[in-house]
Order: structure tokens, then C-alpha cells, then sequence
């Protein structure tokens, strides 16, 4: 499913990770690891939908995502103390080295842009 999922830390600082879907309003799911939140939204998902058509409620379609567009490829060249940063967060989670170095552009240049 493409719809959009966002992974943090428990902001209750347990250690725990919560998943959350943008687009389906209350559907969430935990884990120990990002990787594990990642792999419960998938179930929640499933449920919030199986729960929606039950009751005849709509069911929002996935945001259209970027992965539709065409990726180009190009080199940058890192510090490799923030490469080691970059790497350790990413980890953290849950998330391609390119994915991230990818939203880190675009909220930055929204949040600078005149």
C-alpha cells in the first residue's frame, strides 16, 4: 500500500516506536524497532480498512507519493562524521540513506523558501 507512514520515537520515551498513516485518521501501531512499527502499520492498516467498509465509512486513498516521479541519480560528497550521523538516524528509523537525505531536502528548502 502507498499510503504515507511516518516513523518516531515514543514520545514518552519508553524506547518504543509508533507508526502512523498520514491519510487514516487514528491508525497507528508499535514497536520495539522502526522496523517493527513498520511491520505492525501494515495489520493496522489492514484493520482500519477491514473496519471502515464494515461500517460504510470512506476510505482515503494514499496521497500521491513521490516514488511515482522519475529519480535521478548524483553524488554528494559528506563529511564522514555526518555520514556516520546520517547513517545512526536513518538506522533509528527505519529508512533508506536516499529517503532521508531526500525529506531532510524538501523540509528544508520549504521552511527557507521566500
Amino acid at each position: 500500500m502507498d499510503y504515507t507512514v511516518k516513523i518516531f520515537p515514543d514520545p514518552d520515551g519508553d524506547g518504543d516506536y509508533i507508526a502512523e498513516v498520514d491519510e487514516l485518521k487514528g491508525c497507528s501501531a508499535f514497536g520495539e524497532t522502526p522496523e517493527e512499527a513498520l511491520k505492525e502499520i501494515e495489520t493496522a492498516i489492514n484493520l482500519w480498512i477491514e473496519t471502515a467498509k464494515k461500517y460504510n465509512k470512506p476510505i482515503p486513498r494514499p496521497t500521491a507519493t513521490r516514488a511515482e516521479e522519475p529519480k535521478k541519480r548524483f553524488n554528494v560528497m559528506f563529511p564522514a562524521s555526518l555520514l556516520k550521523n546520517v547513517d545512526e538516524f536513518r538506522g533509528k528509523h527505519g529508512m533508506k540513506r536516499s529517503e532521508l537525505l531526500a525529506i531532510a531536502a524538501e523540509k528544508y528548502i520549504s521552511t527557507t523558501a521566500h
